[in-house]
C-alpha cells in the first residue's frame, strides 16, 4: 500500500470515529410517555394511604388506554382497563400502587418492563366537613396534623351568630361539643384535638332572643346564656325605647306542653330608675315593650318578627290586657 493511500485510510478511519461518537452520544428518542401532573406544571398532593373514593392520575409508557385519571370506587378498589381483574387499593402509597400495577401488567404479559408512575389529583376518602355558623362552609382534605382550630380557621372562622359550642363527630360515630369560649382563648390546648378523615365539624347557631314593640330596633338578638342577656341589656341591643309611656313591659316565654306562652311582667320603670333588679331572659324569649293604645299592632309584630305564626302569642298578649 502506498504511503497516499495509508494517509487516506486514517483520515477516513478517523472520520469513522467521530461519527460513531456523535451517535453514541446525541440523545436517542425515547418511548412516548404521558404528561403527569408534576410534569406539567402542576403538584402531586403528600404521600397519604389511598382510600375509597380518591381520584388517580396513572400514566403508564406507550399505553394511552392506561395513562388517564381513574376514581378508586366505594370497596376500594381500582378498575383498570386491559387488567381482568379489579386491583385492591385501599391504604396503599402511590408508590406501592405503582409497584402493583407494574406487576399486574407483566403477570399477565401486557408489558414486558412497564414504566408506571401513580399521583393522587384528589383525596376525597379523607374529606372532613364543616358547616354551621361559619363564614365558608367547606370540604377539606385531612392530609395530616389537621387539627380542630386550623380546620374552623379554613372554613373562615365563627359567624356572630356562632352558638357557645362547637360539635365534633368523628368518622367512627363517636361526638364530642366543645365551648367556643374555652377553645378560643388559649387557655386550654388540649381542646384543639386533632381531626381525623371522615370526620363533621357543625358549628350550630346560638339560640335567640326577640324584642318587639317601643323599641328603636325591633328584631333578633344572640342569646349567649342567662347571666349575659337580661332586659336592660336587650334594650341596648335594639336601640332603648322610642318613646316611653308605660311602667311595664312583658316577657313571652315558651312552655313545655302548653300551646300559650307563659306572660311575664317586667316593672320596666322601676328597673331603669335602679329601685328593682333587672330580670334575666331565657333562649326564645320575646321582651314586648307596649305603646298606649297599640297593642294589637305590638302582637302582630310579635309574630312577624320571630316568625313563630303562633296566635298563641297574640292570645297571651290581649289575654293579660
Amino acid at each position: 500500500m502506498s504511503k497516499m493511500n495509508a494517509a487516506w485510510m486514517v483520515v477516513l478511519l478517523s472520520i469513522s470515529i467521530a461519527g460513531a461518537a456523535q451517535r453514541v452520544s446525541s440523545p436517542q428518542p425515547g418511548p412516548a410517555f404521558p404528561a403527569t401532573p408534576a410534569s406539567i406544571g402542576g403538584s402531586n398532593l403528600p404521600f397519604q394511604p389511598i382510600g375509597a373514593s380518591d381520584l388517580l392520575r396513572i400514566t403508564v409508557a406507550n399505553s394511552p388506554e392506561l395513562s388517564q385519571s381513574f376514581r378508586v370506587d366505594k370497596k376500594g378498589n381500582l378498575n383498570l382497563p386491559l387488567l381482568r381483574a379489579p386491583l385492591s387499593v385501599e391504604g396503599l402509597m402511590p408508590d406501592a400502587l405503582r409497584d402493583r400495577i407494574a406487576d399486574a401488567l407483566r403477570a399477565q404479559h401486557l408489558l414486558v418492563d412497564p414504566i408506571v408512575d401513580v399521583s393522587v389529583i384528589e383525596y376525597r376518602s379523607r374529606d372532613v366537613t364543616i358547616a354551621g355558623a361559619v363564614k365558608t362552609p367547606i370540604t377539606i382534605q385531612e392530609l395530616g396534623n389537621l387539627r380542630l382550630l386550623g380546620a374552623l380557621s379554613q372554613a373562615g372562622g365563627l359567624l356572630p351568630e356562632a352558638g357557645p359550642e362547637v360539635i365534633v363527630e368523628q368518622a367512627n360515630g363517636d361526638s364530642q361539643r366543645f365551648s367556643v369560649r374555652s377553645l378560643f382563648d388559649g387557655l386550654h390546648p388540649e381542646l384543639n384535638i386533632p381531626i381525623v378523615a371522615g370526620a363533621q365539624i357543625r358549628v350550630p347557631e346560638c339560640e335567640r332572643v326577640f324584642v318587639v314593640g317601643d323599641v328603636k330596633r325591633p328584631g333578633a338578638f344572640p342569646f349567649v346564656n342567662m347571666e349575659d342577656t337580661t332586659v336592660l341589656q336587650l334594650l341596648a341591643l335594639s336601640g332603648g325605647l322610642d318613646s316611653f309611656s308605660r311602667n311595664k313591659a312583658y316577657i313571652y316565654r315558651t312552655q313545655p306542653g302548653n300551646p300559650l306562652k307563659q306572660e311575664i311582667e317586667v316593672p320596666l320603670r322601676r328597673i331603669l330608675d335602679r329601685k328593682s333588679a333587672d330580670v334575666k331572659l331565657a333562649a326564645n324569649d320575646i321582651l314586648y315593650v307596649p305603646t298606649n293604645g297599640k297593642l294589637k299592632a305590638g302582637a302582630t309584630v310579635v309574630n312577624h318578627v320571630t316568625g313563630i305564626g303562633n296566635t298563641a302569642v297574640s292570645a297571651a298578649i290581649w289575654s293579660s290586657h
